[in-house]
């Protein structure tokens, strides 16, 4: 095991780089991040041992890098390059960090599931093959999975998700939602903004929709979609297998509410168009 802690008292960016494993994070009311690298096997301890943890002063923020694997991983521009070994000289390694509430959080894996508890401002997770799960997230979230499941309580900006294979719930999104699956079901609460939500194979569900442009288009699946009370809605839902249909009374279009643009588009499933 190896521990390592570093005080903070300014905005802080997290970034964790992980091969095969499993990345915890869990933000407290504190005024420094805390490093718990773990594993077993004499391949795991060399991993731990050689893994590079920097704590640097960026000026107008403190940022934090976690590399599990530098032998293995690149770093360019901030972003991970797509040469991860997940052969199996590598052992699991458990990475588990406590940080201050608000801060930003980048990771990426490349077969271990990521949870994390807590608020943070913004959030960027990729993972070849594992779960994500996230609690609040204050601005942005991004995040990118080859194959697993996505779970978000709550996104307070814009949501940019994409997943190979594997299930997303997301809770409300403040702002614009941009959603990819190719195979899984897609479940997202409630967006503020624009919505595009696109599936190969699974149900789409977008619980609530106020205004702004909202495009689903799904190949083999049912659609959902609720409009809040009060919206004006135009209408383009075309189905070629199964059946489309609104809820929506008549005279639901009157008034000078905000207007949703809604186009649904399905090959083989049905749509149903509800009052949120």
């Amino acid at each position: 095991m190896r521990t390592e802690t570093f005080p903070t008292t300014r905005p802080l960016v997290v970034n964790v780089k992980l091969p095969r494993g499993e990345v915890a994070v869990e933000t407290a009311d504190v005024q420094e991040a805390t490093v718990v690298l773990d594993g077993s096997g004499e391949r795991a301890r060399e991993q731990i041992e050689r893994s590079e943890i920097t704590f640097e002063n960026r000026g107008d923020h403190d940022e934090l890098v976690i590399d599990a694997d530098p032998e293995d991983f690149g770093w360019s521009a901030g972003r991970v390059k797509l040469s991860i070994s997940l052969g199996s000289r590598r052992d699991k390694v458990s990475v588990k960090i406590r940080v201050p509430h608000g801060t930003t959080l980048n990771t990426q894996t490349g077969a271990g599931d990521v949870h994390a508890q807590g608020r943070y401002g913004a959030v960027e997770a990729q993972t070849g093959s594992g779960d994500i799960s996230i609690e609040e997230v204050e601005r942005d979230a991004e995040i990118k999975v080859a194959s697993g499941n996505v779970k978000i309580t709550r996104v307070g900006g814009k949501l940019k998700a994409q997943t190979a294979a594997g299930d997303l719930r997301v809770g409300p999104v403040g702002g614009d939602a941009e959603v990819k699956s190719a195979a899984g079901d897609i479940h997202v609460e409630e967006v503020g903004g624009n919505a595009t939500v696109h599936s190969a194979s699974g149900d789409l569900r977008l619980g609530a929709v106020t205004q702004g442009k909202v495009q689903l288009k799904s190949v083999s699946g049912d659609m959902l979609v609720g409009v809040r009370r009060g919206s004006r809605v135009w209408m383009d839902v075309k189905t070629i297998t199964g059946d489309a249909r609104s809820e929506l009374d008549a005279g639901d279009d009157d008034g000078d509410g905000p207007l949703v643009e809604l186009k649904a588009t399905a090959m083989s499933g049905d749509i149903r168009i509800v009052r949120a």
